[in-house]
């Protein structure tokens, strides 16, 4: 048994225009996370190496924030080579490199959602219940999304599958 698939991506649409909006959205959401955080590193260090003397606390948190910024902006920079890679694979039908893409952000998705859990176990949650339950409600729509867009890529690659075996053995004319 193996991972579950679907025929239509969504709005009546088939799977390979589907996996094809799927890696141009990946691909704009990643350079808006690259831009963003670039924009965001640079600002924090300006102001981590403004600051006067005598408040090395604040600078401190200025040196964190533009640190996690570089971070974020080099695993986005990840998920940019991913988007052009699904596009690419898409376009040209390629049926492995449609797998791999599927199997990669499989892999990215398990590792994101297992680090939320943890984090979200090992430290008090802050805020009013309300506050709790928006982020647990956002995560779940977030990581919803990604599964269902993995799934869908994943069909894709089933049917592309599929396609290379009813084609048959190659035909020789003597």
């Amino acid at each position: 048994m193996g991972m579950p698939y679907i025929t239509k991506f969504c709005w009546c649409m088939g799977l390979e225009l589907g996996s094809k909006v799927i890696g141009y959205l990946h691909l704009m959401a990643s350079l808006a996370i690259v831009c963003v955080c670039a924009a965001t590193a640079g600002s924090a260090w300006g102001q981590a190496g403004g600051q006067a003397g005598g408040e090395g606390d604040e600078e401190g948190v200025y040196l964190r924030l533009a640190s996690a910024a570089i971070v974020v902006a080099c695993f986005s920079l990840v998920h940019v080579a991913l988007a052009l890679t699904l596009i690419y694979a898409v376009h040209k039908r390629k049926m492995l490199v449609v797998r791999v893409w599927a199997l990669v952000m499989c892999v990215l998705w398990a590792g994101a959602l297992l680090f939320v859990l943890v984090s979200a176990a090992a430290s008090r949650p802050h805020g009013s219940g309300s506050d709790i339950f928006l982020a647990f409600l956002e995560g779940t729509l977030f990581f919803g999304t990604v599964g269902y867009c993995i799934l869908c890529v994943h069909s894709y690659y089933l049917v592309l599958r599929s396609g290379s075996d009813m084609q048959g053995p190659p035909k020789h004319d003597y």
